[in-house]
């Protein structure tokens, strides 16, 4: 397999996060938690808003995933 098609370290993490997430919060989509690079902000306050989880409260939830 070409090392440039493997998934990265962060891939992988963020995949297991973005799991725990849909299990913790069943209202929670995959396309809630579509990752961009750099607009990683502007999904925690997508799902902040989605879920009626103030911001900081959301910033500690991923911090601690």
């Amino acid at each position: 397999m070409d090392k440039y098609l493997r998934p990265s370290r962060n891939d992988q993490k963020w995949s297991e996060q973005k799991e725990k997430l849909l299990n913790q919060f069943k209202s929670l989509t995959d396309k809630d938690l579509l990752f961009e690079a750099g607009r990683k902000f502007e999904m925690i306050l997508r799902v902040s808003d989605k879920l009626g989880i103030p911001e900081p409260e959301m910033k500690r939830i991923f911090q601690e995933l």
